[in-house]
């Protein structure tokens, strides 16, 4: 039997579940702040939920109307469900970037993300809800000029309150806004909306933009040495997911490092990644754009790294055991190793890394010229940590075998990460081997860097996607390693102290990752900086 309701009051009944029910995340967050002093006054937040309830008001005033409420809201209902979730049990907010990664995420990651407590959630907070709104039946009543003027005063009553509001505590307001802008990104549902338009306007309008060609002057100087000598090939390994903090490597506790700790390489300590996702990041270190100036539309319309070497006449190929090159290999040749038959490699239809070197022993067997072979790993990418390596790397025990990261210890979750990092400490000894197999044929050298880092519960906080400007440290500093044969040390003329000092001394970043590798594969084009060339100081 259905109840009958008038559009208003269900209009409201609508604003106070999601107030009550979808902001619970932002509602968590504030008295986190109230417990840490940061936000003070009982009166001014008293106001905020009010606040909220009004906002919701305005927001589903517009978007309540005959027969399509029937769709709007159960799917607004569903959305908001998932962002709560995230934000509540992850600690993250929703913004344009995080709208970005939902976009161009793909099915093995979303299924990651699958747990008893997720299904706990969309059955409270969205199929309970759901039932009752079929039982209900609103009363639009028989005149549509009558409809637009009760709303029009009900966001005219809002509005008189949200004025009432700004009267008391507009400086309040103004100071919660200005340290903690996090808080624009946890309203639910106005931050997926706001974010999803703004997405959308953006690849409308870009589908018109030209494309940018760059670097079209690049001359390979090693190429005619080639011929005589050998020629220049380097792995470039772009990491996911690995933070600094859990390195042996920069001073952590912890032996992460037991393979590459015996091998002659340098760590890079004090490194920051551009962005604090993948959708972000690899399209920026791939950019010739720095981090400031770096604009996300233009990087998708403007050639790269991989374009430039290949005018250049490098042999460029991407290796890719993640979810994709986010467009900086769409000219270049690719290899796509998820979904590979390996019974052992890929379990549950996803890879470990170690899916990547039979192709890349492959491809350094064939090396005709100068080559840059890129190798996009899944290192320790979240939730489910346990997921991204073998059973026999479970070095730190207990392991945490969740994607519901809060029902495991701080001390499982921390192990089962670390275990992840050894398990990538592995593979990239295993591809210094493969390149030192071939050095009688090339000069090799290899360059890893982790496109951001991650946060493991540290303030709450869980994963990465984090606006940059508030991110912990965790999630920005990355580990950079660079291993480089005798022969393309002595044929690059590098100097080992100089390079040590780089690494124990310089502010880097994924902005040196562009130049940086230019300069070691011997280009010369007007796209190089050497002051973001890492090793140019260090060329005798």
């Amino acid at each position: 039997m259905q109840r009958r309701l008038r559009s208003m009051g269900f209009t409201l009944l609508i604003a106070l579940y999601f107030t009550v029910f979808q902001n619970m995340a932002l509602w968590h967050h504030l008295s986190v702040l109230y417990a840490a002093q940061k936000v003070q006054g009982w009166g001014f937040l008293l106001t905020v939920p009010v606040f909220i309830f009004v906002l919701m008001n305005v927001v589903f005033t517009l978007l309540i109307w005959p027969r399509v409420y029937k769709v709007i809201i159960p799917v607004l209902i569903l959305a908001a469900t998932g962002v709560t979730y995230a934000m509540y049990q992850y600690g993250v907010v929703f913004d344009h970037g995080m709208m970005v990664n939902v976009v161009e995420t793909d099915t093995h990651e979303a299924t990651s993300y699958l747990s008893p407590a997720l299904f706990g959630w969309f059955i409270g907070l969205a199929v309970i809800p759901l039932i009752l709104l079929w039982r209900v039946k609103v009363d639009f009543g028989a005149s549509t000029r009558q409809l637009l003027l009760k709303k029009g005063m009900s966001i005219l009553l809002s509005l008189v309150v949200v004025g009432a509001i700004a009267g008391l505590y507009y400086k309040d307001y103004a100071s919660l806004l200005r340290n903690h802008s996090e808080i624009k990104a946890m309203i639910n549902p106005t931050n997926f909306l706001s974010a999803g338009y703004r997405v959308l306007k953006e690849r409308v309008y870009e589908a018109h933009l030209p494309f940018e060609v760059i670097g079209t002057d690049a001359v390979d100087r090693n190429a005619a040495l080639a011929e005589k000598g050998k020629p220049n090939v380097l792995v470039l390994v772009v990491g996911e997911t690995a933070r600094a903090q859990d390195y042996a490597l920069d001073g952590y506790d912890r032996n992460t490092n037991p393979y590459l700790s015996k091998e002659s390489i340098l760590s890079y300590q004090n490194v920051s990644s551009c962005g604090t996702a993948t959708a972000v990041s690899v399209p920026c270190m791939f950019s010739r754009m720095t981090h400031d100036n770096y604009d996300a539309l233009t990087a998708r319309h403007q050639e790269g790294l991989l374009d430039v070497l290949k005018h250049a006449g490098v042999s460029v190929t991407w290796i890719d055991n993640n979810s994709g090159s986010k467009g900086v290999a769409n000219r270049v040749n690719v290899i796509i190793t998820q979904g590979s038959n390996d019974p052992t490699l890929c379990p549950d239809g996803m890879c470990y890394d170690g899916i990547l070197l039979k192709p890349l022993k492959q491809q350094l067997a064939h090396i005709e010229g100068d080559t840059v072979i890129v190798l996009h790993l899944m290192g320790s990418h979240g939730p489910t940590y346990a997921k991204r390596y073998p059973k026999a790397f479970a070095r730190f025990k207990p392991v945490c075998e969740t994607s519901d990261l809060q029902q495991c210890s701080q001390e499982a979750l921390i192990n089962t990460y670390d275990n992840s990092l050894v398990y990538t400490d592995y593979i990239l000894d295993q591809i210094i081997g493969l390149l030192k197999e071939e050095s009688s044929k090339v000069n090799g050298a290899m360059l890893y860097m982790s496109d951001h880092g991650e946060s493991l519960g540290e303030q709450g906080i869980y994963l990465h996607g984090m606006p940059y400007s508030i991110a912990p440290s965790q999630q920005t500093h990355i580990p950079m390693i660079t291993w480089f044969s005798p022969t393309f040390t002595q044929h690059q003329r590098l100097d080992g102290q100089c390079m040590s000092q780089v690494a124990q001394h310089d502010k880097l970043s994924h902005d040196n990752v562009f130049h940086t590798v230019l300069g070691m594969m011997d280009i010369s084009t007007n796209t190089y900086d050497p002051h973001l060339d890492m090793l140019a100081a260090c060329r005798q």
